[in-house]
């Protein structure tokens, strides 16, 4: 029956476009999938098989995304906070200096945004080239974001 599963889980991940099965995927990248998807319980398989969260996925950028980043790119809100509950660094960075909350601001993504201010994510983090998570927000067009950082940098909790 097992062997079924998994032939089925094998056929399917292939038609779907996958490079490989997910059951051949390694639990590091199985970590960082899921942290794209904001799949939890396949963020705790990873973490529970040895997948490591200051691990860098180079395999999309030449500057990396932590699971953390993925997770704040794509405004997975539960896979933040899993992630942080189960010891991710909230100020660690990609090659460039980029933190969770960069990447958040980067994309617009306003709840991740949200819940890292609230997690204790610093608002006036430079990256490699001085540049804030605001003003990175602004430069992409994401001003809902921008303010909300902003006020976080003034002293404002997040709302």
């Amino acid at each position: 029956m097992v062997r079924r599963i998994l032939q089925h889980v094998s056929v399917l991940s292939l038609a779907m476009g996958m490079a490989e099965p997910v059951r051949c995927q390694s639990p590091q990248a199985r970590l960082w999938d899921a942290a794209i998807s904001g799949d939890t319980v396949t963020l705790a398989a990873a973490l529970a098989a040895g997948a490591r969260l200051d691990s860098l996925d180079l395999r999309r950028s030449p500057n990396g995304r932590l699971a953390l980043n993925w997770a704040a790119i794509n405004n997975r809100v539960g896979a933040i906070r899993f992630l942080l509950a189960h010891g991710a660094a909230i100020e660690g960075t990609n090659i460039t200096g980029f933190t969770a909350l960069h990447h958040a601001a980067e994309f617009g993504s306003l709840e991740a945004a949200r819940v890292l201010l609230a997690a204790g994510a610093d608002p006036a983090h430079r990256s490699t080239d001085g540049q804030k998570p605001a003003e990175r927000a602004r430069e992409e067009g994401h001003v809902d974001v921008a303010l909300l950082i902003e006020a976080a940098e003034r002293g404002e909790r997040p709302k």
